[in-house]
């Protein structure tokens, strides 16, 4: 056949399948078959085909999910059905929609505006795809009514479209108006009218009791019914948290103080019997001078023990043990005095608090224990007293999750006066203990949010110079202190969610 020669076309559908075939000016028409079987002029009939590979630079199904063709009547538009191959020219396009109808195996009704020939060329693409785009090549579209896809131009269906519309309004209209009542219980009313307004109808109306905590809805039956159910999953009981505080401070601290005094006098004199015999020095005496303003003597039978060296321990009831020696000369003239003093203190404190405070949900909640302390300020105005805080305080605002659990933003306060530790003007100074956190907890778990540990050790020689390191009698020259404190403050934290159940049912 020689494609110069002008040719006309017949396309029948035989057994599934569209042929398209060229009869050429006075030739007799061959059969479908004849055609299809040996064609020799590059046509073929539209089979359709399971997916391959797709084809270079557009991958299979690619933007099939996407597709921008939107229209009032049909917004949302998905493409899933069976791929097909389809190449077709100057074909009547009723021919076509009845293929499409008979490969997708729906029904297809083509109203009498529905004319024209189309030419395409189709490659591995959902049939339905398919459909639509050919009937926008044609200024045309389709609608499913009852399962069925009725062809139209887009005038046409644009016309029916906004006639439907202006008869919903006009029936909207005439519909009788309803008032009903309906009570919130959790929540505010005056909130949950925001929301009603924009479900009601152009003639609905909602107003707020606030002595019974209510909406009064007036509009149509079904306005009014869907304000119902908004209000009914809205409505529930706010989640409830109860969050529990445990502070744990641990301390221990171990103290020892080894002591030694000792010392005495000696004296060559006439007075005891024992003078020198020379005309200079007649008087010879010896005494120890460490003494001090109140030096300690117990222990000791002489009142004035001359200490050389006087470095004791703090005993005394309750503290440590001393023990004394005196030794004398039968006249007086010599005396010895010694003491040793030695203390050992060992000791364990445990403080625990606990603050609990329940709160609702995305709300604050702080609770505070403790004691002002008055501080004296002296300034240009003179002596003022102001106050300071020593308390245990607990803030929380905790938050809970769609999945059920916590997420808390918490801050832990302690500050206690240390009556130990006194600044220069003799007010006590503050201990504090600070916690802040923000932390995502199962309902009922437990878990450390922070921890402090402290050791403090010390050691400390005191001696006389030089005779203090003699490597054996060095020991009656010195005394030692040792102190060991260590402190450990463990935070912990536990939510509970109060009303979980009823708290659950929002938005079912």
């Amino acid at each position: 056949m020689d494609l110069l020669q002008p040719a006309s076309n017949v396309i029948t559908i035989k057994d599934g399948r569209l042929i398209w075939e060229f009869i050429r000016a006075g030739q007799k028409a061959p059969g479908p078959q004849q055609f299809a079987a040996g064609g020799s002029f590059g046509a073929r009939a539209p089979q359709p085909m399971a997916p391959r590979g797709g084809v270079a630079g557009n991958p299979v199904g690619a933007g099939v999910n996407a597709n921008p063709i939107k229209t009032p009547w049909r917004q949302s538009r998905r493409y899933s059905g069976k791929r097909i191959n389809l190449t077709i020219k100057d074909a009547d396009i009723r021919h076509v929609l009845t293929f499409l109808a008979r490969e997708g195996n729906i029904n297809i009704i083509a109203g009498p505006e529905v004319t024209g020939d189309v030419t395409f060329h189709l490659e591995n693409i959902p049939w339905d795809l398919a459909l639509d785009v050919i009937l926008r090549a044609r200024g045309l579209d389709y609608v499913r009514q009852s399962g069925v896809i009725r062809v139209s131009t887009l005038a046409k269906l644009k016309k029916e479209f906004d006639m439907a519309v202006e008869r919903r309004k006009k029936l909207q209209e005439v519909k009788q108006l309803v008032v009903r009542i309906i009570p919130v219980n959790y929540g505010a009313a005056k909130k949950l009218q925001v929301q009603a307004k924009t479900i009601l109808s152009k003639s609905g109306s909602v107003s707020v009791n606030n002595r019974t905590n209510s909406l009064l809805i007036k509009d149509t039956e079904e306005h009014v019914a869907a304000v119902e159910e908004m209000v009914r999953k809205l409505d529930a009981q706010t989640p409830q948290v109860l969050v529990e505080a445990r502070i744990v401070e641990a301390s221990s601290n171990f103290s020892k103080d080894v002591g030694i005094q000792w010392g005495g006098n000696y004296a060559m004199s006439s007075v005891y019997g024992n003078e020198t015999g020379l005309a200079f020095p007649s008087v010879v005496g010896v005494a120890g001078g460490a003494d001090g303003g109140q030096a300690i003597t117990d222990g000791l039978a002489s009142a004035l023990p001359n200490y050389a060296v006087n470095m004791p321990a703090a005993v005394g009831a309750g503290s440590g043990g001393a023990i004394g020696l005196t030794l004398g000369s039968l006249g007086g003239a010599g005396n010895l005095s010694l003491r040793l003093s030695a203390a050992e203190q060992e000791g364990t404190v445990k403080i625990v608090s606990s603050p609990k405070v329940l709160t609702l949900d995305n709300k604050t909640a702080m609770i505070r224990q403790g004691i002002s302390i008055p501080i004296s300020v002296v300034s240009a105005q003179g002596v003022q007293t102001t106050f300071f805080n020593a308390d245990l305080q607990l803030q929380v605002t905790p938050h809970i999750t769609q999945d059920g659990n916590v997420l808390m933003s918490i801050n832990i306060t302690k500050s206690e006066p240390d009556f130990s530790n006194r600044a220069a003007d003799g007010n006590p100074t503050i201990t504090q203990r600070q916690a802040q956190t923000e932390l995502l907890l199962g309902d009922g778990d437990t878990t450390v949010i922070g921890g402090i540990y402290t050791r403090s050790t010390s050691e400390s020689i005191k001696k006389v110079p030089f005779f203090g390191s003699l490597p054996l009698i060095g020991g009656l020259f010195r005394s030692r202190s040792e102190q060991d404190k260590r402190t450990e403050l463990l935070i912990f934290i536990t939510p509970r969610i109060v009303n979980r159940a009823q708290a659950m049912r929002v938005g079912k």
